[in-house]
């Protein structure tokens, strides 16, 4: 397990020394709107604590912009699991986000679709992958409910297909599909340092058996200089037990 870990942790530190020299100090960046786009890479070290099992590992994401309507999201990650004691790549993600208005000035400051798309890549038997692709078309609204404050509401769609592999006896092989509910919320405290609340709501199966959740996040970014972040994140499952937390760099192209 400690090779596995060094292997992870120097991955996480090559990548983040490779992509210092791009960080653009001439653009203000605001990051605290999600419907605000900027072209990154993100660096992010992870834990997952769930029954039975702990999943540590490093997620890569690249973020391009090509302009304020379009957003590109491509992650990977990479993931040990001290369960089965494997380590490997985790499930694959692809987003696209349009964004075809957006004027902070009105009460609805910003909308626009998203679809994101998880690809099976990861062993499932090895706890690092879902077995399962997964696609989720979503819409994102921009509230501007005051200068301090604003709510971005995001409803989304998630379809997740038959397993690709052979799942355990009892274990749901049927396709599914669900609908998530998540408003976030940015608390900016400075110029330098801002917060996001996001209560999600899940109905992971609107079928015949409901598997609804309640899950809360926390995000928190802190700029070391203007193309720069150190970021924190937990995610709560708690009628499941899982927990996850992450610390990351961000750095902004």
């Amino acid at each position: 397990m400690i090779i596995k870990i060094k292997i992870i942790l120097l991955v996480f530190l090559i990548v983040s020394g490779i992509t210092i020299s791009a960080q653009n100090e001439g653009e203000v960046i605001d990051a605290s709107k999600p419907t605000n786009f900027y072209s990154f890479i993100d660096n992010t070290l992870e834990l997952s604590n769930q029954p039975n099992q702990n999943i540590f590992g490093y997620r890569g994401k690249v973020t391009y912009s090509p302009s304020g309507s379009h957003l590109l999201l491509g992650e990977v990650p990479l993931l040990y699991n001290d369960r089965t004691s494997k380590f490997g790549l985790g499930d694959l993600r692809v987003r696209y986000f349009y964004l075809p208005y957006k004027n902070y000035d009105n009460l609805i400051g910003a909308f626009g679709p998203s679809v994101d798309v998880f690809a099976p890549t990861g062993n499932f038997n090895d706890g690092l992958g879902s077995g399962r692709w997964i696609i989720s078309p979503g819409v994102t609204v921009g509230i501007m409910a005051a200068e301090v404050i604003q709510f971005f509401p995001i409803l989304s769609y998630q379809y997740a297909s038959e397993p690709v592999v052979d799942f355990p006896d009892g274990m749901n092989t049927d396709a599914t599909h669900g609908i998530t509910f998540q408003v976030i919320t940015p608390i900016v405290i400075s110029d330098s340092f801002f917060v996001q609340v996001t209560p999600v709501f899940k109905m992971n199966n609107i079928g015949d058996e409901r598997e609804d959740r309640y899950i809360q996040e926390l995000f928190a970014a802190y700029s070391i200089n203007p193309g720069m972040q150190i970021t924190g994140f937990y995610n709560g499952n708690f009628e499941d037990k899982i927990h996850q937390i992450s610390a990351g760099l961000t750095i902004f192209f």
